[in-house]
Protein backbone atom coordinates (compact mmCIF):
# COMPACT_ATOMS: atom_id res chain seq x y z
CA UNK A 1 0.00 0.00 0.00
CA UNK A 2 1.33 3.35 -1.01
CA UNK A 3 0.49 6.39 1.49
CA UNK A 4 0.40 9.69 0.65
CA UNK A 5 3.62 11.70 1.02
CA UNK A 6 2.51 13.30 4.14
CA UNK A 7 1.34 10.50 6.11
CA UNK A 8 4.23 8.33 4.95
CA UNK A 9 6.32 11.43 6.98
CA UNK A 10 4.62 10.73 10.05
CA UNK A 11 4.73 7.30 10.12
CA UNK A 12 8.76 7.46 10.00
CA UNK A 13 9.23 9.44 12.67
CA UNK A 14 6.46 6.95 15.03
CA UNK A 15 9.08 4.17 14.04
CA UNK A 16 12.57 6.31 14.80
CA UNK A 17 10.86 7.02 18.18
CA UNK A 18 10.07 3.56 18.86
CA UNK A 19 13.55 2.53 18.19
CA UNK A 20 14.74 4.77 20.65
CA UNK A 21 12.95 3.93 23.18
CA UNK A 22 13.82 0.42 22.76
CA UNK A 23 16.93 0.93 22.77
CA UNK A 24 17.11 2.29 26.40
CA UNK A 25 19.69 4.53 27.62
CA UNK A 26 21.84 3.78 25.58
CA UNK A 27 21.00 4.77 22.50
CA UNK A 28 22.80 8.22 21.44
CA UNK A 29 21.12 10.90 18.86
CA UNK A 30 23.56 11.96 16.70
CA UNK A 31 24.55 15.15 16.26
CA UNK A 32 23.26 16.97 13.31
CA UNK A 33 26.47 18.52 11.59
CA UNK A 34 24.77 20.17 8.21
CA UNK A 35 21.82 20.86 6.46
CA UNK A 36 20.98 21.19 2.60
CA UNK A 37 18.08 22.73 0.72
CA UNK A 38 16.38 21.73 -2.15
CA UNK A 39 14.75 24.20 -4.40
CA UNK A 40 11.48 22.48 -5.66
CA UNK A 41 9.69 23.74 -8.90
CA UNK A 42 7.40 22.89 -11.05
CA UNK A 43 5.64 24.12 -14.42
CA UNK A 44 2.09 24.19 -14.42
CA UNK A 45 0.37 24.46 -17.32
CA UNK A 46 -2.80 27.53 -18.11
CA UNK A 47 -6.00 26.04 -18.95
CA UNK A 48 -7.49 29.61 -19.77
CA UNK A 49 -8.89 29.54 -23.46
CA UNK A 50 -7.84 33.23 -23.62
CA UNK A 51 -10.36 36.23 -23.63
CA UNK A 52 -11.40 39.26 -25.67
CA UNK A 53 -10.87 42.07 -23.51
CA UNK A 54 -11.13 45.75 -23.35
CA UNK A 55 -8.95 48.24 -21.03
CA UNK A 56 -9.10 52.40 -21.13
CA UNK A 57 -5.92 54.06 -20.11
CA UNK A 58 -7.32 56.95 -18.16
CA UNK A 59 -11.05 57.25 -16.32
CA UNK A 60 -11.10 61.25 -17.09
CA UNK A 61 -9.95 63.58 -19.44
CA UNK A 62 -11.18 67.04 -20.38
CA UNK A 63 -11.94 69.77 -22.58
CA UNK A 64 -10.58 72.99 -23.27
CA UNK A 65 -11.71 76.44 -25.75
CA UNK A 66 -10.22 76.66 -28.60
CA UNK A 67 -10.93 79.18 -31.68
CA UNK A 68 -14.18 77.67 -33.58
CA UNK A 69 -13.77 80.35 -36.33
CA UNK A 70 -17.62 80.95 -35.80
CA UNK A 71 -18.38 84.14 -33.82
CA UNK A 72 -21.68 82.16 -32.64
CA UNK A 73 -20.23 79.12 -31.74
CA UNK A 74 -17.67 78.34 -28.43
CA UNK A 75 -15.90 75.08 -28.91
CA UNK A 76 -14.01 72.74 -26.52
CA UNK A 77 -11.63 70.24 -27.81
CA UNK A 78 -9.51 67.13 -25.84
CA UNK A 79 -8.40 63.62 -26.59
CA UNK A 80 -10.03 60.24 -25.48
CA UNK A 81 -7.90 58.12 -23.09
CA UNK A 82 -6.19 55.33 -24.96
CA UNK A 83 -8.55 52.21 -25.42
CA UNK A 84 -6.78 49.18 -26.08
CA UNK A 85 -8.76 45.67 -27.27
CA UNK A 86 -6.71 42.24 -26.38
CA UNK A 87 -7.47 38.56 -27.80
CA UNK A 88 -5.65 35.97 -25.84
CA UNK A 89 -7.66 33.30 -27.54
CA UNK A 90 -6.23 30.62 -29.72
CA UNK A 91 -7.46 31.23 -33.25
CA UNK A 92 -8.51 28.01 -33.81
CA UNK A 93 -11.43 28.83 -30.83
CA UNK A 94 -12.58 31.93 -32.32
CA UNK A 95 -15.87 31.20 -33.82
CA UNK A 96 -15.84 31.64 -37.89
CA UNK A 97 -16.62 34.88 -39.21
CA UNK A 98 -16.99 36.66 -35.66
CA UNK A 99 -15.62 40.08 -35.29
CA UNK A 100 -15.31 43.16 -32.69
CA UNK A 101 -16.59 46.29 -32.52
CA UNK A 102 -15.70 49.44 -30.35
CA UNK A 103 -18.52 52.00 -29.47
CA UNK A 104 -18.83 55.20 -27.62
CA UNK A 105 -22.07 56.74 -26.28
CA UNK A 106 -22.33 60.20 -24.10
CA UNK A 107 -24.64 61.65 -21.44
CA UNK A 108 -25.44 65.06 -21.62
CA UNK A 109 -23.36 67.70 -19.81
CA UNK A 110 -24.96 68.36 -16.71
CA UNK A 111 -24.03 72.05 -14.98
CA UNK A 112 -22.05 71.36 -11.90
CA UNK A 113 -23.41 74.64 -10.28
CA UNK A 114 -27.56 74.33 -11.69
CA UNK A 115 -26.76 76.03 -15.26
CA UNK A 116 -28.84 74.22 -18.09
CA UNK A 117 -27.18 70.88 -19.13
CA UNK A 118 -25.55 70.98 -22.66
CA UNK A 119 -27.10 67.79 -24.74
CA UNK A 120 -24.74 64.89 -25.84
CA UNK A 121 -25.48 65.53 -29.46
CA UNK A 122 -22.89 68.81 -29.14
CA UNK A 123 -20.21 66.72 -28.44
CA UNK A 124 -18.11 65.11 -31.28
CA UNK A 125 -14.87 62.93 -32.04
CA UNK A 126 -12.59 61.88 -34.98
CA UNK A 127 -11.77 58.31 -34.15
CA UNK A 128 -8.05 57.17 -35.09
CA UNK A 129 -6.54 53.75 -34.72
CA UNK A 130 -2.48 53.92 -33.32
CA UNK A 131 -0.66 51.96 -35.79
CA UNK A 132 -0.86 50.25 -38.94
CA UNK A 133 -3.44 47.25 -39.48
CA UNK A 134 -4.35 45.42 -42.24
CA UNK A 135 -8.06 44.21 -40.42
CA UNK A 136 -8.48 46.78 -38.15
CA UNK A 137 -10.55 49.89 -39.02
CA UNK A 138 -11.30 53.17 -37.82
CA UNK A 139 -14.87 54.45 -37.63
CA UNK A 140 -15.92 57.34 -39.27
CA UNK A 141 -16.27 61.05 -37.96
CA UNK A 142 -18.96 62.04 -36.03
CA UNK A 143 -19.86 65.71 -36.16
CA UNK A 144 -22.13 67.70 -33.28
CA UNK A 145 -25.15 68.94 -33.85
CA UNK A 146 -23.99 72.86 -34.31
CA UNK A 147 -21.78 70.85 -37.38
CA UNK A 148 -23.14 71.69 -41.29
CA UNK A 149 -22.81 68.67 -42.91
CA UNK A 150 -24.22 65.02 -43.57
CA UNK A 151 -26.36 62.62 -40.93
CA UNK A 152 -23.20 61.83 -39.54
CA UNK A 153 -23.24 64.99 -37.74
CA UNK A 154 -25.63 63.62 -34.87
CA UNK A 155 -23.46 63.83 -32.23
CA UNK A 156 -22.19 61.08 -29.65
CA UNK A 157 -26.42 60.71 -28.76
CA UNK A 158 -25.89 56.69 -29.69
CA UNK A 159 -23.34 54.17 -29.84
CA UNK A 160 -21.22 55.58 -32.44
CA UNK A 161 -18.08 53.17 -33.89
CA UNK A 162 -14.29 53.95 -32.83
CA UNK A 163 -12.98 51.35 -34.32
CA UNK A 164 -12.88 47.02 -35.19
CA UNK A 165 -11.40 44.31 -36.28
CA UNK A 166 -13.06 43.11 -40.31
CA UNK A 167 -12.73 39.41 -38.47
CA UNK A 168 -11.60 38.21 -35.26
CA UNK A 169 -9.84 35.47 -36.24
CA UNK A 170 -7.87 37.24 -38.80
CA UNK A 171 -6.75 39.78 -36.96
CA UNK A 172 -4.86 37.84 -34.30
CA UNK A 173 -3.22 35.65 -37.54
CA UNK A 174 -1.91 39.02 -38.38
CA UNK A 175 0.74 38.51 -35.39
CA UNK A 176 -1.15 40.86 -32.94
CA UNK A 177 -3.18 40.26 -29.95
CA UNK A 178 -3.58 43.72 -28.65
CA UNK A 179 -4.91 46.81 -30.95
CA UNK A 180 -5.09 50.53 -29.42
CA UNK A 181 -7.39 53.88 -30.70
CA UNK A 182 -7.75 57.10 -29.09
CA UNK A 183 -10.07 60.25 -31.02
CA UNK A 184 -9.79 63.96 -30.78
CA UNK A 185 -12.78 65.05 -29.13
CA UNK A 186 -15.33 68.43 -29.90
CA UNK A 187 -17.84 70.20 -28.28
CA UNK A 188 -19.64 72.92 -29.47
CA UNK A 189 -22.06 75.43 -27.62
CA UNK A 190 -23.52 78.58 -28.64
CA UNK A 191 -21.66 81.32 -27.55
CA UNK A 192 -24.68 82.50 -25.39
CA UNK A 193 -23.27 78.97 -22.94
CA UNK A 194 -23.91 79.61 -19.70
CA UNK A 195 -20.25 79.80 -17.55
CA UNK A 196 -19.52 76.83 -15.25
CA UNK A 197 -18.23 73.27 -14.48
CA UNK A 198 -19.97 70.45 -16.59
CA UNK A 199 -19.29 67.01 -16.52
CA UNK A 200 -20.19 63.89 -18.93
CA UNK A 201 -19.73 59.93 -19.14
CA UNK A 202 -18.53 58.76 -22.56
CA UNK A 203 -19.20 55.02 -21.66
CA UNK A 204 -16.73 52.71 -24.29
CA UNK A 205 -17.97 49.41 -24.96
CA UNK A 206 -17.02 46.41 -26.55
CA UNK A 207 -18.64 43.75 -28.79
CA UNK A 208 -18.55 41.02 -30.72
CA UNK A 209 -20.96 39.12 -33.13
CA UNK A 210 -20.83 36.56 -35.91
CA UNK A 211 -21.31 38.36 -39.25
Amino acid sequence: MKFPQGLSARIAVAAVGGLLLAGGASAAIADELDTGDVDVTVDIESTDDGALTLTVDGTSTSLAEVVSGDPTIRQFDGQLPEVTVSDTRDPDSIPDGSFWSVYGQATDFVGQEGQPDIPAGNLGWTPEVIGEYEFITEGDPIGTVLDDGPEASVGLVEGELLYSAFTSEDAVNEGNNAWSATAGLTLKTGADVAPGAYASVLTISLFEDIG
